[in-house]
């Protein structure tokens, strides 16, 4: 499946290199086909249905409204030929797994401060999420699970 979508273009972004890869989605370096611009394209595992796709859409727009430090921000998204992508930031430093490998020992301030700023973004999403259901929106934008929590030099 990876070496299938390498190369390929989803929206204004040709995917060069793959990131990472959970059990829900694959995360590629993406670089936009006119612009010199570096991304981090989101493809999710699934294969949507009309009804699906406008939910997904939905959803999408909810999260591209969050500002946060702690949070990803979401640019763009879209449903391609069934496969549902977000066009997120690129974090060129990695994540906190990569610096600190399986078995390794994180430093208890890296502990406490990727909490804090993990409590900080939930907090802030909580927040957002509650004047939306007050202004009567039903879309819970903590759906795809989209947090970020980044180390800060």
């Amino acid at each position: 499946m990876v070496a299938d979508r390498l190369g390929h273009q989803f929206g204004n972004y040709r995917l060069v290199s793959l990131l990472g890869q959970g059990g829900y989605a694959e995360v590629y370096l993406g670089q936009h086909v006119r612009l010199n611009q570096q991304a981090a394209i989101k493809v999710l595992h699934a294969h949507l249905t009309q009804a699906e796709a406008e939910h997904f859409q939905q959803e999408a727009q909810t999260i591209a409204t969050l500002v946060h430090p702690g949070i990803v921000r979401v640019f763009d998204y879209d449903v391609q030929d069934g496969v549902p992508f977000l066009v997120i930031d690129y974090a060129p430093n990695g994540t906190l797994r990569r610096r600190y490998p399986k078995g390794s020992m994180v430093p208890l301030p890296v502990i406490v401060a990727s909490v804090k700023q993990v409590a900080d973004a939930l907090q802030y999403a909580h927040e957002q999420k509650s004047g939306e259901h007050a202004a009567g929106s039903t879309t819970g934008g903590a759906a795809f699970g989209f947090w970020h929590c980044h180390h800060r030099s």
